[in-house]
């Protein structure tokens, strides 16, 4: 018999070996490896080859939902189901977007995380469809939310005053295509002058709190 390999992710060791505990007795389930943090965790997947990982979203060094994104990009053959203790929906819309294939509560009984367990190992998402809803929702409503990634990575740099020829050296694009991501960008957000564009980033937090603090510091 095939085993899913299972790799447990959290910083609480009492909490992985729980885990491990629940799987054990189980035939087509194994255990190849624990992480303390997102950090050894992204370490270890290459050398632990799991196929899924049970991941808690809020570790220190290197949180859940980060890293989570990390190995999605990395490994996107790799099945992430994110543990937490209570319902938070910015933390399912993090999730979602991460690439996770569940959103877990740690009180859920045995039968349920395995069951859980067998379903995400081949290939099914486990976020429950009322927090995905309203998730959903919610991420409509989110200021920028119409933008693209590299798009928001372009509006935080407007914030912090990059003309377009510094935005295509921080990019590695040409100034053309720079040009043409501040176009789209006043166009989505409804404004007429990149000023704007600063401002709109800031005010409804787009630009990274670390950027912030550069620039403040600057």
């Amino acid at each position: 018999m095939t085993k899913t390999r299972i790799m447990i992710v959290d910083d609480h060791e009492v909490v992985r070996l729980g885990l491990r505990t629940a799987f054990e007795a189980e035939p087509d389930l194994v255990v190849v490896g624990e992480a303390s943090n997102g950090a050894e965790a992204l370490a270890k997947v290459a050398v632990l080859d799991p196929q899924l990982i049970l991941m808690d979203v809020r570790m220190e060094k290197m949180d859940g939902i980060e890293t989570c994104r990390e190995i999605k990009n990395r490994y996107p053959d790799v099945h992430i189901l994110m543990l937490t203790s209570y319902t938070d929906e910015d933390a399912v819309i993090a999730s979602i977007l991460a690439g996770a294939s569940g959103y877990l509560l740690k009180h859920l009984s045995r039968a349920e995380l395995l069951r859980s367990i067998r379903r995400a190992a081949v290939g099914q998402t486990l976020i429950d469809a009322d927090a995905t809803k309203r998730a959903m929702e919610r991420m409509i409503q989110m200021p920028g939310s119409e933008l693209t990634e590299r798009e928001r990575e372009v509006l935080a740099l407007i914030a912090r005053g990059y003309t377009n020829k510094q935005i295509a050296e921080a990019l590695t694009v040409t100034e053309k295509t720079a040009r043409n991501h501040v176009s789209h960008i006043l166009e989505k957000l409804g404004l007429s002058r990149r000023s704007e564009a600063a401002v709109y980033a800031v005010e409804h937090k787009l630009v990274p709190p670390k950027e912030q603090q550069k620039d403040e510091n600057s």
